[in-house]
């Protein structure tokens, strides 16, 4: 498994997070809305928040929920959180995830690369008791999952050209070998080369991980 996030300013609104517990990764990737300061203090106690939390669910859905709830106390800025969670149970292959208004992680097969099928829900931080759907299935031996923000697919060249989807899932396709650190370091990389120069306009992040 590999992360690693460029902000488009000092500091960014991305976030991510993973931690191995009783032979399980529980891993987040989120995007709060907005830009610098505010966003970046929304991003830390997001982290801090699914730290805690995680110990106290054994679903992505229950996490989901309980974030949701903490966020949206006291949110007189009306900010939110789009976000991932995922738990991986590295015994038998399980993933159960939860999606909250983020973009599709990518899922990377022998037989093909393909965006997951996500329920979409609400972003985090909006309204509280917001009743979050969880999915699970079951992943084979060297599958890769690549979990990204909107920074990647909405990336900018100087004719305002967007990254996209499709040349995400090229991208993806032709590197499907790749170590993680090599997946996510190769992905800025064709990111920048679409750029061509233009200004970073938003967070890019990335968490690329291989089931063994």
């Amino acid at each position: 498994l590999y992360a690693s996030m460029i902000p488009a300013k000092e500091v960014g609104g991305d976030l991510y997070d993973f931690f191995i517990e009783d032979e399980k990764l529980y891993f987040i990737v989120g995007d709060v809305s907005g830009k610098g300061v505010p966003a970046s203090l929304v991003m830390a106690v997001t982290c801090r928040l699914f730290r805690t939390i995680s110990s106290h669910f054994d679903t992505p859905e229950g996490i989901m929920t309980a974030l949701n709830n903490s966020l949206s106390e006291n949110n007189a800025s009306n900010m939110f959180c789009t976000a991932f969670v995922g738990i991986l149970d590295l015994r038998t292959g399980t993933l159960k995830y939860c999606n909250a208004g983020h973009n599709a992680p990518v899922l990377v097969t022998e037989g093909g690369t393909s965006f997951m099928e996500v329920n979409p829900n609400l972003p985090l931080g909006l309204f509280p008791d917001f009743p979050y759907e969880g999915q699970s299935m079951n992943i084979a031996r060297n599958t890769g999952i690549y979990i990204y923000t909107d920074g990647v697919t909405e990336a900018e060249n100087t004719d305002k050209e967007l990254y996209s989807d499709e040349r995400l899932l090229d991208f993806i396709r032709n590197n499907a070998d790749s170590d993680s650190q090599d997946m996510v370091e190769a992905s800025f990389a064709d990111i920048a080369r679409h750029a061509d120069g233009a200004d970073q306009s938003d967070d890019i992040t990335v968490m690329y991980f291989r089931y063994r």
